[in-house]
């Protein structure tokens, strides 16, 4: 069967509409829930295993350097804890909001981020760290098992644990420079 022009603009056009109302519905699906606790992204909140109020469970994760870092290192400080990878383009655009944080609170010593990149290896992170210029720890989920502990459905995702170690706040999805300032807040106040 051979198309010819007025065959093709119907079929065009029906595809426009269905890319723009493909947007519009993604667009909606990135909106904040109305109490502000997570991106909703259809993102079945069932699959986390982890619940605010409650210890995250601890794990130990090799850095690009060959250091070993554990979440319960940092027991006493506030912690925002962030999975990523490097090819989400979500995670690439939080990064710099990410750096000013611990850029404002580093030398004060009262916040660690620690940044898990989930299943790429040590020289694509380490190459993506020296792109954005981090200065904070990064450490290398291989196989995706912390993410799989923790039951995370997709990235990013950030956690904002207190002191004690307790969840305070998590933000599914990509995260504004505001609600990052309000999770740590939210962790700070706990502790």
């Amino acid at each position: 069967m051979k198309l010819n022009s007025s065959m093709i603009r119907p079929a065009i056009a029906v595809a426009l509409v269905i890319v723009i109302g493909g947007l519009f519905t993604w667009r909606e699906l990135l909106a904040d829930d109305s109490d502000g606790a997570d991106s909703a992204l259809g993102v079945a909140e069932q699959s986390l295993k982890v619940e605010v109020g409650q210890p995250l469970p601890d794990f130990t994760l090799e850095m690009p350097s060959g250091e070993l870092v554990s979440l319960s290192d940092f027991r006493g400080q506030v912690v925002v804890l962030n999975f990523w990878a490097t090819w989400c383009t979500p995670c690439r655009k939080e990064m710099p909001e990410f750096q000013a944080l611990w850029e404002e609170h580093e030398a004060q010593g009262d916040l660690m981020l620690l940044a898990v990149n989930v299943q790429e290896s040590a020289g694509s992170v380490s190459a993506f760290v020296d792109e954005f210029g981090l200065t904070f720890p990064v450490a290398l989920d291989a196989n995706g098992d912390v993410l799989d502990e923790y039951g995370l459905p997709g990235l990013p995702g950030t956690f904002f644990i207190d002191a004690a170690g307790v969840l305070q706040a998590r933000v599914l999805g990509p995260l504004s420079a505001d609600r990052l300032r309000e999770g740590v807040e939210s962790a700070a106040g706990a502790s």
